[in-house]
């Protein structure tokens, strides 16, 4: 197959393109830890205007060239802030050089509050104190648009204070995943944790599908990704990718 390339450097490539999230979300907590480390000296504890502080690294990261993400920010272990019992500082992309704050009910009394400490991608990094990506699923609270949600715990001084995260579209992100996966001589899907889809380079698997059955047959081949916060694999099928293009 003309252009075709090896598992290895398909993994290698696919490693480099989510590598490039994390590294964002890295730079955000850290952010984070400054503004504790600043107020603790301070005798004093942070409050939402504080978080403020994080609208131009946020905008940088949204609006950067490459990106994947649509929105991104933080969000806060209840209790953390002064003035907020429950908080994130979160933007997302309106238009291509404009964000706008993502605003939620928070109030407990209310038929739609808005509990974000029972969703997986904040409690995961809570209890487990690692990074974890959910999805793909349907952001019916933000974007309205099937997302993965990648999020990391930020800690201070060995303290959980919140994490953060940024929804990555699946319609952008595939557009980078696929073009590795295409590149291949023969079926192959690229799994989550749980086991779902999130790209396949055949028709025969959508995005969200089980392939838990598909990954113990035979001739299927795993190769999990070196990022052991994704606990993704990529799954190498025997037929190869000509036939079904087919």
């Amino acid at each position: 197959m003309p252009g075709s390339i090896d598992v290895p450097v398909c993994i290698e490539r696919l490693n480099s393109t989510l590598h490039g999230v994390f590294a964002n979300l890295q730079e955000l907590s850290q952010e984070v830890e400054r503004i504790w480390t600043l107020c603790d000296k301070q005798k004093r504890k942070p409050s939402s205007r504080d978080l403020s502080q994080l609208r131009e690294l946020i905008d940088d990261q949204l609006l950067g060239r490459g990106t994947c993400a649509h929105g991104s920010g933080v969000v806060m272990e209840p209790g953390e802030l002064s003035d907020q019992p429950m908080y994130l500082e979160w933007w997302r992309l309106a238009g291509t050089e404009k964000t706008l704050p993502l605003m939620l009910n928070f109030n407990q009394r209310s038929e739609s509050f808005y509990n974000y400490t029972s969703m997986p991608w904040f409690s995961g990094p809570r209890e487990s104190g690692k990074g974890t990506v959910e999805g793909p699923y349907v952001d019916l609270y933000g974007s309205d648009m099937y997302v993965l949600t990648c999020t990391i715990p930020i800690f201070f001084n060995q303290r959980f204070i919140g994490v953060a995260g940024a929804d990555l579209p699946l319609h952008q992100i595939e557009r980078v995943l696929i073009s590795c996966l295409m590149r291949l001589p023969h079926e192959a899907l690229l799994v989550s944790a749980t086991g779902r889809v999130i790209v396949a380079n055949t028709a025969d698997w959508a995005a969200g599908d089980l392939a838990l059955r598909i990954m113990q047959s035979d001739g299927a081949e795993c190769y999990p990704l070196d990022n052991d916060m994704l606990g993704w694999q990529l799954v190498c099928l025997p037929q190869p990718l000509a036939l079904s293009a087919a």
